[in-house]
């Protein structure tokens, strides 16, 4: 066993770190390597994510508002994070990126497994998704898990149950949701429920931030990862049928949480009794 005091760069594997940045282009084109480094990162925050979510989930199915507040909030700051991140590939012009967008294909961010187990623990799950992975048993388990997992919403609706409320259905649980914002004794859930719709409209403005961006870079062209979409294409499904900045349009309005949105249009309307 070492008994050698770890240094800032042992501590954080600064060397290993800093050698996975290997662009393809030749010669090198410049913008490709602040395109790699932006999205390392971008797997990183999602890392960060789903650790959070998942303890999250964990907090909320034991009873315990404070803490799954606590962490949201911190998911919320990450999210804003990762909207800011934009900002950087936008400096990059679009004649910049056609310099190296070749070198990625078939590669393409539809394959993110990290952000599609942290959209299926954020309650978007869809297995269609598992088809990206032909050969890849470890994305693959990490979707499956997430998929069959309990999602932030399950947790809240669990919070909700051990709390008294009735949460068999939606009716039940939009009921549950009007109490919760009537009465003043709820505050920790209500401002629990505030943190989970400004997570889920964080993720809405960052999904068009990124249809934005991408549109600006290389308008209507099909995206880089097109085969993977003509495979997700066999499900007879609308939603991955046209790939590229049309797919990343298409998810704009997906949300995590629809009950939360939804409850907004029962307050104060006379829909259930005082």
């Amino acid at each position: 066993m070492s008994t050698s005091q770890p240094s800032y760069e042992s501590y954080l594997q600064i060397q290993g770190l800093l050698s996975l940045q290997k662009p393809l282009s030749e010669p090198e084109a410049h913008d490709e390597m602040q395109f790699i480094i932006v999205h390392q990162v971008y797997e990183l925050w999602f890392k960060l994510l789903l650790h959070e979510a998942r303890a999250t989930i964990g907090h909320l199915q034991k009873g315990h508002a404070g803490p799954a507040y606590w962490l949201l909030r911190r998911c919320i700051e990450i999210t804003r994070v990762l909207i800011q991140q934009m900002h950087v590939m936008e400096t990059m012009s679009p004649a910049k990126f056609l310099e190296f967008r070749d070198c990625l294909k078939p590669a393409s961010g539809l394959q993110s497994a990290q952000f599609r187990a942290l959209e299926f623990y954020s309650g978007m799950k869809d297995p269609r998704y598992l088809q990206l992975y032909p050969g890849d048993p470890a994305n693959t388990g990490l979707l499956k898990e997430a998929l069959h997992d309990a999602s932030l919403w399950d947790g809240f609706v669990d919070l909700l149950h051990s709390r008294g409320f009735q949460v068999s259905d939606k009716e039940q649980q939009l009921h549950a949701l009007v109490e919760v914002y009537g009465n003043e004794r709820m505050l920790d859930l209500h401002q629990l429920a505030e943190a989970m719709i400004e997570y889920d409209e964080a993720f809405r403005i960052w999904r068009n931030r990124h249809y934005l961006m991408a549109e600006r870079m290389i308008g209507f062209k099909p995206g880089t990862g097109v085969q993977h979409t003509d495979q997700m294409k066999m499900s007879g499904e609308d939603a991955f049928k046209d790939p590229g900045v049309n797919y990343l349009k298409g998810r704009t309005e997906h949300r995590f949480f629809p009950l939360l949105w939804e409850v907004r249009s029962r307050l104060g309307g006379g829909t259930y009794g005082a």
